[in-house]
C-alpha cells in the first residue's frame, strides 16, 4: 500500500480525534458518549489502515 495513504489516514484519525475531544470538552453538555464513540473511530482508523497496508505488501511482493 502506497506511503501516503497511511500517512493521510493518521491524518485524518488525528482530525477526527481531535473532533471527539472537542465534542467531548464543550458545552452542551451530555454530549460524551458521542465525544468518547467519535474518539474511539478516530483511533481505529489510522489501526485499520496499517492493519490492511500490512497484509496487502505480502500479496504485492509475491
Amino acid at each position: 500500500m502506497e506511503a501516503i495513504i497511511k500517512i493521510l489516514s493518521c491524518l485524518i484519525g488525528l482530525f477526527i480525534f481531535v473532533n471527539g475531544a472537542w465534542i467531548t470538552m464543550t458545552p452542551p453538555f451530555g454530549d460524551e458518549p458521542q465525544g468518547y464513540a467519535i474518539m474511539a473511530v478516530g483511533i481505529f482508523i489510522p489501526l485499520i489502515m496499517l492493519y490492511v497496508g500490512h497484509l496487502t505488501e505480502g500479496f504485492s511482493s509475491r
